[in-house]
């Protein structure tokens, strides 16, 4: 028997995963050495921060979610996997992780709305996909940019 999730729960199990991300960009912006790098983490880092302000606000509210289509690169699913536990990641090993912790975020919230059993959850786990979508494609502008590009 599927197990049915309340919005409420919909959006505290959201909250908690961005949680988690907040911390890992954070950690992540610390370690680099390049400014604007730096500040890419950082600045998803502080993204993710008001989303979950944005999803505390939503439990009571159920507000209209607009859903646009997101460009997907593609870099990412040629990509080899690298060990984030590492204290010497290259600028090239974050892009790595941030576009593969996004993607794998991504299915987890399409999978989550082809499961949803209301209209409601449905559309939330969509919208938490297309952010989801934004910040990988973010990570892939800036790996195309900066990485492709120099070799």
């Amino acid at each position: 028997m599927k197990r049915r999730w309340t919005f409420e729960e919909i959006i505290d199990y959201a909250i908690d995963k961005e949680m988690d991300e907040v911390e890992f960009y954070s950690e992540v912006a610390s370690r680099m050495d390049r400014k604007h790098v730096k500040g890419l983490f950082g600045d998803i880092a502080l993204e993710k921060t008001a989303r979950m302000l944005r999803l505390e606000k939503m439990k009571d509210a159920k507000p209209e979610l607009n859903l646009d289509e997101i460009k997907d690169m593609k870099i990412t699913g040629s990509l080899e996997d690298v060990d984030h536990t590492r204290n010497d990641f290259t600028y090239q090993d974050a892009l790595i992780i941030a576009m593969k912790k996004e993607k794998i975020a991504f299915r987890l919230y399409k999978d989550l709305a082809s499961a949803a059993l209301d209209e409601p959850s449905k559309k939330l786990f969509l919208v938490l996909a297309q952010e989801k979508a934004k910040h990988k494609l973010c990570f892939e502008v800036e790996y195309n940019n900066n990485i492709l590009t120099e070799n």
